[in-house]
């Protein structure tokens, strides 16, 4: 069976925003480090007059955090452990982009 004829270069891709563009690292399940793209934005749930809370995603190529589920725990950095929130559903090249929170 051979590949879709973009797939190596979609995963080539990913790889490459990976190294790059990292701006954090992350263990999964005791394994190695590898780099993931963390992001922090502010959202208003309840509207634009009411309190902020943060929205933290994580990007990464799925095949880093495999078996992730929601609920799923990532370290970030070495000292924050942060809870996948939502569902787990990579996209077409295989990037992942995991809503998280910080455990408490």
């Amino acid at each position: 069976m051979t590949l879709a004829p973009f797939a190596a270069l979609e995963s080539r891709l990913n790889s490459a925003v990976q190294r790059r563009l990292a701006n954090a690292t992350a263990t999964h399940q005791g394994g190695e480090h590898f780099g993931v793209l963390l992001s922090r934005e502010g959202q208003q749930p309840w509207g634009g007059d009411t309190v902020d809370a943060a929205q933290v995603t994580l990007g990464m190529p799925a095949a880093q955090v495999a078996g992730i589920a929601e609920g799923g725990e990532l370290v970030i950095n070495g000292t924050t452990t942060y809870v996948v929130t939502g569902p787990v559903q990579p996209d077409e090249t295989g990037w992942l982009t995991l809503a998280v929170y910080p455990k408490a």
